[in-house]
């Protein structure tokens, strides 16, 4: 089976365009305000990531159950995962920026404040430790490309992709596991929860594979053969799934911390008043309330126009989220927004997409050896 796909190279170039743009404009920002260019970058980082995280997830996933969902957005999931090693490259303001954004690495500098921490909160371990995080994550993108090109070729059987996809799942979830103390729960240092890391790894995998189907069906008129309704059906389903399983995880956080009412666990909420609370409500509106009522339908789930409309409100919501791990942290009490946030979101969004074209020309949009898929 052959497949056609669209021209990506204008789309690479304007998203490359708009990217440098966006930095030009990010890096004059960061000569006024120092601080607020490290806190929204890091918000940037920690989406466009999740993306690419998220993408390894489906993809292994898939592998591992050998469901026909999954072979529709195959070759976007590995377009999109391609994008690890500039992730990790455009890590490193991160680390230039630790003191701006990390209140314990001052407190520690200057020998006072959580001095039972004091051996894991660390600059030289938090660095070594975000190496390995990405450095694994990349290597196990790099295994899994190698896998996929054997098994459209043929040289390899799904078995050989199920047993690599096995244990790279356990990779990411310890990977994660960490990453997300380190990254977003160490912001407030004094916070504690069991439940945020599985949040943080849902939210990944259904932001990427709300965008990994919204882009399939803005795709879809241009793909030959064309995508029978049923892929988009599945799709559907999944993303029901997981917005629910996401929201019960989200809720079940908050319940568990009022009803504790520990001073080390009400601390992150407590930040989160003043105004954010109502950014709380629009993401439940956009991440679950409204999703949830439209994939309830089985025929909104089967039209590719009204489900990308659908991914696409995740996706955003997805985006408001992260900013809700982070920006409260330096602004508690008011909700605070600045322009720095949106200019450099677009920054490292507009890398993101140039590599990611430059990946998805490269192959077909749609797995070459997907019979089974155009009769399903």
């Amino acid at each position: 089976m052959t497949t056609r796909s669209p021209n990506f190279v204008h789309w690479q170039l304007r998203a490359l365009i708009i990217g440098l743009i966006a930095a030009v404009t990010s890096v004059v920002g960061a000569f006024s305000n120092s601080p607020q260019f490290f806190h929204s970058y890091l918000f940037a980082w920690l989406f466009w990531a999740g993306l690419s995280f998220g993408a390894l997830v489906i993809v292994m996933m898939q592998l591992l159950t050998g469901g026909l969902w999954g072979l529709a957005i195959r070759n976007l999931c590995q377009a999109t995962f391609v994008t690890l090693p500039l992730m990790a490259v455009l890590f490193l303001p991160v680390l230039i920026g630790a003191h701006s954004i990390y209140s314990w690495s001052n407190y520690l500098a200057d020998g006072s404040g959580y001095h039972h921490k004091q051996q894991y909160l660390s600059l030289p371990f938090f660095t070594a430790r975000s190496f390995l995080y990405l450095a694994g994550m990349i290597l196990l993108a790099f295994l899994l490309r190698k896998r996929l090109f054997r098994l459209q070729s043929g040289a390899a059987s799904q078995s050989h992709g199920a047993a690599l996809s096995a244990g790279g799942l356990v990779v990411y979830t310890l990977s994660m596991n960490f990453a997300s103390t380190d990254w977003v729960m160490s912001l407030d240092p004094e916070w504690f929860s069991t439940i945020f890391a599985i949040v943080f790894m849902t939210g990944q995998f259904l932001a990427a594979l709300a965008l990994m189907t919204a882009l399939l069906a803005a795709f879809a008129p241009s793909i030959e053969p064309v995508i029978p309704k049923k892929a988009f059906h599945d799709l559907g389903n999944m993303l029901l799934a997981f917005v629910v399983f996401w929201t019960y995880l989200s809720f079940s956080q908050f319940l568990i911390v009022w009803s504790g009412n520990l001073p080390k666990e009400i601390s992150w909420y407590l930040s989160r008043r003043g105004g954010w609370q109502w950014l709380a409500v629009g993401l439940a509106l956009t991440q679950f309330l409204l999703p949830f009522a439209l994939l309830l339908s089985r025929a909104r789930k089967r039209n590719p126009r009204t489900l990308a409309f659908i991914c696409i409100c995740i996706v955003a919501a997805n985006a408001g989220v992260n900013f809700w791990f982070v920006a409260p942290t330096f602004h508690p009490g008011r909700i605070y927004f600045h322009w720095l946030d949106g200019a450099e979101f677009v920054a490292v969004g507009g890398f993101w997409f140039a590599l990611f074209f430059r990946s998805l020309k490269q192959q077909p949009l749609l797995v070459p050896r997907s019979g089974a898929l155009s009769h399903a």
